[in-house]
């Protein structure tokens, strides 16, 4: 198999795995909602070695769904606020910024990599993939509904920006 769709298939693998990586928590004694995994933690984590940054994309991208998602809980009290391991449950206000910023920011590393990683042609085939699972997931999962909604608005905005940037 050639190097580019070996490096995709790790990057959709790991995307995967990162959107349920976050609920790890649950099975390691953490608290629900640890800081550790419900953070940029892991897919920074996968940056130190250069070999290993396709699945740091795919984490990115999957984790950053997953905390987006997380963000609109029925209710953020007790077992939807973020636990900092030795310090804590977090106040609401603070999880829901702790959940937002590391979202955008594991989104925005995935986005980063994949733009430096992956061929203009691999990189459209990716794309298109993972927009299909993670709406799949977003769809399925409690809190997804915003997140969809709010990436339609996005996405209507970005294309009337671009046409009447180019009219």
């Amino acid at each position: 198999m050639p190097p580019a769709f070996i490096a995709a298939l790790v990057t959709f693998v790991a995307f995967l795995i990162g959107l349920t990586l976050p609920d790890l928590d649950l099975r390691l004694w953490l608290g629900h909602r640890s800081a550790l995994t419900h953070s940029i933690v892991p897919a920074c984590a996968l940056l130190a070695r250069r070999r290993w940054y396709p699945a740091a994309c795919g984490m990115g991208a999957g984790t950053g769904l997953h905390l987006a998602a997380d963000t609109f809980p029925n209710r953020m009290i007790g077992y939807a606020t973020v636990k900092l391991p030795l310090v804590g449950a977090l106040s609401a206000g603070a999880s829901y910024l702790w959940l937002a910023a590391n979202a955008v920011a594991a989104l925005a590393l995935a986005a980063w990599l994949a733009r430096r990683l992956h061929a203009p042609a691999i990189a459209g085939l990716l794309k298109l993939t993972v927009l299909a699972a993670g709406a799949r997931y977003l769809w399925r999962t409690d809190g997804g509904w915003p997140v969809l909604a709010l990436a339609a608005v996005a996405l209507s905005l970005a294309l009337r920006w671009r046409y009447a940037r180019q009219a």
